[in-house]
């Protein structure tokens, strides 16, 4: 999570660089255009990738793309700025997905910015293009050499025979950053955010027409937008096929948002151009302001919906990391064979915690003594209700646990049986949640409502004759299990 929140200081920091060499104003207007771009740059609604290590990888296009973008404003020999911008694409290239796609934007903006006049971008500078395109190419032999295409991916032939579901989904994705995951407010939001896009860079397109150097100051929040765009395209061509609602995936507001920066400050040139030429200036300028004002609105509940958000996806990470660890002591671990195959996942797991990748590391003993945890006697970490016979073969234990110290339901609990020797022997793990509004009530505390929990079993799974049974919570955080209140007895 540090590294990406870095990156994405990064790519504040290259934002604000490029407002300060393209935007003509004062300085409080220019930090009052971070601050607006930054309530998104940095915004909530992306709390999948705050939350996923693995995420690091999407920040890494537009902390390229910006920074080759900055680096095409600077006072550098086009030559250095060439090779500074082709390392920065290499580095995209094998990032994420669509981290090629800063090829075929760099590279004519910087064409565009060496040059004074249309003519010259064709002629004088054409080879900064076709160099792009050759690295490019260069870059896509090596990335496509034995490449496996990921399976479960829907085919691209969904979006030719849905082109109105595609183009919803399009839409749904470049509003999501302000849809605070309603599809339909996200429709709308996205419409409005590219009808508006389109309409600034048609304007623009008049004024650039007899003011070329007026693109050396677009091109950038230009380019910034396509980057948007385009990844909304591709991933409505490629993701149709799971249906529309999952262009609100809160991940791919990192590609998403960055169409409504570019929004801002293109409207910010805007009106100072209007403004230059004493052209409908209060129109414009309470537009703004009411453009503005819905924004923090939309961004305020996206952010109040995020944050719920974010504390149940931690949850399910919690427990979902209680199966993990798990992962080598119990038989059946049937979160984990729900989701993949579960040999291939031991085995990395198990290479993973060796190079001490895993903390805590996984759970290596059956005996729940190794992994137990003192239990104070002012705290109340559970209790093991009943366990209940169905018929001959099954019973359903429940209960509840909690973690007091961290003020959180259990990420997992653990069932043991007693064996001749008198140890606790691990053969059930509990990672799923039931409703307990009495424990709610009682500890007065509406974080314990889903502390309740039940799981079923059966007669092979466990010692034959009378045996003791107990529950303990396991927290993922230190790996550690804690001995819940009452023991059940089974014959």
């Amino acid at each position: 999570m540090l590294v990406i929140f870095l990156l994405i200081c990064v790519v504040s920091f290259n934002i604000y660089c490029l407002n300060r060499l393209t935007v003509r104003a004062s300085l409080f207007t220019q930090f009052l255009l971070l601050a607006i771009s930054n309530l998104l740059i940095f915004s909530p609604a992306q709390y999948e990738n705050w939350l996923w290590g693995i995420q690091v990888v999407v920040y890494i296009p537009i902390a390229c793309l910006t920074g080759c973008l900055v680096i095409a404003q600077k006072k550098l020999g086009l030559i250095t700025k060439f090779i500074i911008c082709f390392c920065l694409c290499t580095v995209s290239t094998f990032s994420y997905a669509n981290g090629m796609l800063i090829w075929v934007l760099v590279f004519p903006a910087l064409a565009i910015l060496a040059s004074g006049k249309f003519e010259e971008v064709f002629t004088k500078n054409i080879w900064i293009i076709i160099g792009g395109l050759l690295g490019l190419v260069a870059n896509l032999v090596v990335y496509f050499y034995d490449y496996q295409k990921p399976d479960k991916h829907p085919s691209f032939l969904s979006a030719i025979a849905h082109p109105v579901e595609t183009f919803h989904y399009f839409l749904a994705f470049l509003g999501a950053p302000l849809g605070f995951e309603n599809l339909t407010v996200a429709t709308m939001v996205g419409g409005l955010v590219f009808g508006f896009w389109l309409f600034l860079g048609w304007k623009f397109f008049w004024l650039v027409k007899t003011d070329f150097l007026l693109l050396h100051h677009l091109i950038g929040w230009l380019i910034i937008g396509i980057y948007g765009i385009i990844s909304g395209a591709v991933t409505a061509v490629g993701r149709v096929g799971f249906g529309v609602e999952q262009s609100l995936a809160p991940r791919y507001t990192a590609f998403s948002l960055y169409l409504m920066v570019s929004l801002v400050y293109l409207l910010a040139i805007f009106w100072q151009l209007a403004s230059e030429k004493n052209v409908q200036t209060k129109l414009i300028k309470y537009a703004s302001y009411f453009l503005v004002s819905i924004l923090i609105i939309l961004h305020f509940k996206t952010t109040i919906n995020a944050v719920e958000r974010m504390s149940d996806r931690r949850a399910i990470l919690l427990q979902s990391k209680a199966c993990l660890l798990a992962i080598n002591v119990v038989p059946q671990d049937e979160c984990l064979v729900t989701k993949r195959s579960p040999e291939p996942l031991r085995k990395t797991a198990n290479i993973l915690d060796k190079l001490g990748f895993l903390q805590p590391g996984l759970v290596k003993s059956k005996n729940i003594q190794n992994i137990a945890g003192e239990v104070k006697k002012d705290l109340i970490y559970g209790y093991f209700d009943t366990v209940n016979q169905i018929d001959n073969r099954t019973y359903v234990a429940n209960g509840w646990a909690i973690l007091p110290e961290r003020n959180e339901v259990a990420d997992g609990v653990i069932l043991t049986y007693e064996n001749s020797e008198g140890e606790d022997i691990i053969f059930k793990l509990i990672n799923q949640r039931m409703p307990r509004p009495s424990v709610r009530e009682y500890f007065d505390n509406s974080v314990y409502l889903d502390s309740g929990w039940q799981k079923s079993f059966t007669v092979e799974e466990i010692p034959q004759g009378k045996v003791k049974l107990k529950a303990w919570a396991f927290d993922t955080e230190t790996g550690k299990a804690f001995l819940l209140n009452q023991t059940q007895i089974v014959k």
